[in-house]
């Protein structure tokens, strides 16, 4: 597994984490645990991206940054692989 993949793939495990605690919340908002539960991995989830932006640029359109040229457009698409 490459640098990138395991990156990414922190991403997506608390990503999941994070989807799964809220929607346990939803119906037990009080839940101290719960709460404790989505906070930490909230702070993990932030880190993971951070580290893979830093080196691979943004996850999401929504990250992009467009200071004096747009850079969206300047990794491999999704379907060329990250080596290409």
């Amino acid at each position: 597994m490459t640098e990138r993949e395991k990156l990414l793939q922190q991403v997506r495990m608390y990503h999941f984490a994070l989807i799964e605690v809220g929607l346990f919340l939803d119906s037990h908002p009080k839940n101290a645990a719960a709460l404790a539960y989505f906070q930490q991995n909230k702070q993990k989830y932030n880190d993971a991206v951070a580290a893979f932006e830093s080196k691979f640029g943004p996850l999401t359109i929504l990250r992009a940054t467009a200071d004096n040229e747009w850079h969206w457009v300047s990794d491999p698409w999704p379907w060329e692989g990250a080596d290409n």
